[in-house]
Parts: structure tokens; sequence; C-alpha cells
């Protein structure tokens, strides 16, 4: 099957054709850029890029678009890998230079939102979000993380995962930083089975519906389809659980 226009076309009608979804402007292109990521298709984020912008005439809607794919890729690269994360965004680059030169020129003048943050503060959010996701569970997650690194893993997690990155949530909200991390053990697969069922509960924990996370978990699978990817969940029967959200 090919990934082309009418693919993704395709997959942004998921939400409300499959699963009545009542959001109007659910994000569709974060969670089908993310999983191209994981595969390291670079050259479909770029699609997925050209497919939004075909999907939008006004300029602030694309620079907000744009903004939360960026935002998504940075984020993902801290689950799906650093050398990746680059790649992914480097693409997404060139996509909006050549199909869009004065929407990159506008995005090239934004600056870091985390730079000027306080560290207290970033710690403080940082432990903030990790407790809403996973909640009375939060203490038992950090002390096994600490116990298997020598107390540096835990530290990592509250301090720059969660409090420099997945915790700036002014261009992705808290519903879909939460989902991204869940898609990105979801399509991962294998040994990421335990973290990708915390994270399922933790995207719920952060409000998101059936609706949502069934979208998100079907795009990355007609993804997997379409690029011949098998990953074996045949073992993950606590997926069902989502049917009770």
């Amino acid at each position: 099957m090919a990934v082309d226009q009418t693919f993704l076309i395709r997959l942004s009608k998921i939400y409300q054709s499959e699963y009545e979804g009542k959001l109007e402007n659910w994000p569709w292109y974060v969670f089908a850029a993310v999983t191209f990521q994981i595969y390291d298709e670079m050259p479909l984020i770029g699609q997925v890029w050209r497919t939004v912008l075909g999907q939008s005439a006004e300029e602030e809607n694309q620079l907000g678009r744009a903004r939360q794919i960026r935002e998504a890729l940075l984020k993902a690269s801290v689950l799906v890998g650093f050398p990746k994360g680059i790649n992914a965004l480097s693409t997404l680059r060139k996509a909006i230079v050549d199909s869009a030169p004065e929407l990159a020129q506008k995005l090239d003048r934004d600056t870091s939102l985390r730079r000027s943050i306080p560290q207290p503060d970033k710690v403080s959010r940082g432990r903030a979000f990790f407790s809403k996701l996973y909640a009375q569970h939060t203490d038992r997650v950090l002390q096994n993380m600490s116990r298997a690194s020598g107390g540096d893993l835990a530290e990592f997690a509250i301090n720059a995962v969660y409090g420099d990155l997945m915790a700036e949530t002014s261009r992705l909200n808290e519903q879909s930083t939460g989902l991204l991390e869940f898609i990105a053990c979801y399509g991962s697969g294998g040994s990421t089975a335990l973290q990708a069922k915390s994270h399922m509960f933790g995207c719920h924990n952060l409000g998101n519906t059936k609706a949502e996370i069934k979208s998100a978990i079907m795009i990355c699978n007609e993804i997997e389809k379409a690029l011949d990817v098998r990953k074996d969940r045949s073992d993950w029967d606590w997926l069902t659980k989502i049917d009770s959200f």
C-alpha cells in the first residue's frame, strides 16, 4: 500500500469516522509523524506536513500545526532515539522550506521555549506532570527507576525528560503529549510492553478519551500495514482495558 496523500487523508479522518471523536482539531498528524519517526521513515514526515499544509489555508493554523509536529518530534526523540529526532526535525524543516518558504522564515525566528525557565520551576513542573501521569504509582515508579540506575534514572526523568521536555505544553498540550508517549512505546513493541501499558493508563489519566487513544493506535496500525512492519503484540491483552475508559 502506498503511503501517499490519499492514505494520509484517510488517516486524518479516523478519529471522526471510526470513533466519532468530538474534538474539532484533533492532531492526527502528530501521531502519524511520530510513527514514521519510530520506523525511521523520515521522508514520510515531510509527506505528513504537505498533507497538513493542503488541509488548511489559514497561515496561523499552518504555523500552529507545524509547531505541533516539530514539538512532537522533539519530545519523541527521548523515547525512540535522539539521532532519529535530529533527522526527523531536519526532514520536517526541509519539507517546510520547500513547500512554504515564508512559513519557514517565521518558524526559524522561534526561540527556545525552555531556555529561560529557572531550574527549580522545571523540576516542579516535571514532578507535577509525572505525578499526573502515574497517579498513585508515582513513588513506586520513581523508586524502581532509582534502584535500577544508582539513583540517576529517576533524576533524569523528573529533571530532564519531564521537567525540561514533556511538561512544556504551550505548543503540545498534556493530552497530546501523554498520547504521544504511549504511541512511541506502542509502536516500538517488543520489550516496551510494560512501558506501553503504563502510558496507556497514563495518557487516560491526563484526559485522553477512548476515541483518542483508539484513533492513535489505529493510525499506528495502518502505517505498520502500509510499511509492512510487523510487531508481535499477541500477548498485549491489557489493551482491551481501553474500552472501559
